[in-house]
């Protein structure tokens, strides 16, 4: 069993036991309450199954998410303006996008918040290659990789809230412009 998607599963669930509404803050202060829904566990032999049908090659800390988790819908917003959550997608899943969308044959989809997918890449997994997570769009056929693993992904998901997190190195001091509030602005939002 890969120890950080353990441990993260297990903390987040011992979290949502005490609480089941997190409060989740985002960029510019915006706090919205949010809940978490785990799927139950995919058997070995749907495992098994998937891979023999797919001919997907499967990460091992991905196949230990499955075994505790055929799939999750994460930071699901409680509030008034309903934000899209993190869709993980379980086996069946992963089935119904690549039937219903036109991928190419080394890529599944895994993961979805709104517009944006997150692929493996199934030749990097057989390859034996660490780098095959991959950003897509559901509009348009173009693939960045982000440099990360399922297990790690996965992890700073989870820390970041559902936030972008592998956006984050994009902003420096170079590109970056804080924005002022004026005196109204802020009496406003206290309101």
């Amino acid at each position: 069993m890969n120890k950080i998607i353990y441990l993260t599963l297990r903390s987040l669930k011992a979290r949502l036991a005490k609480q089941p509404i997190q409060w989740v803050q985002r960029g510019y202060g915006y706090l919205k309450p949010c809940t978490c829904a785990l799927y139950k566990a995919a058997t070995p032999d749907q495992i098994y199954s998937f891979v023999k049908e797919t001919g997907f090659f499967l990460p091992t800390s991905y196949i230990d998410f499955l075994k505790m988790h055929d799939g999750a819908i994460l930071f699901q917003d409680q509030s008034e303006y309903v934000n899209p959550p993190w869709y993980i997608f379980g086996l069946e899943e992963i089935m119904e996008y690549s039937e219903q969308n036109e991928l190419p044959p080394n890529l599944y989809a895994i993961a979805k918040y709104d517009q944006i997918i997150i692929f493996i890449d199934s030749s990097r997994v057989k390859e034996g290659r660490e780098d095959y997570l991959f950003e897509g769009a559901t509009i348009g056929h173009e693939y960045e990789a982000i440099d990360l693993n399922f297990e790690l992904w996965f992890e700073r998901l989870i820390v970041s809230q559902g936030a972008f997190f592998w956006y984050w190195n994009n902003y420096s001091l170079k590109n970056y412009q804080p924005e002022e509030i004026s005196l109204d602005e802020l009496n406003e939002m206290e309101e």
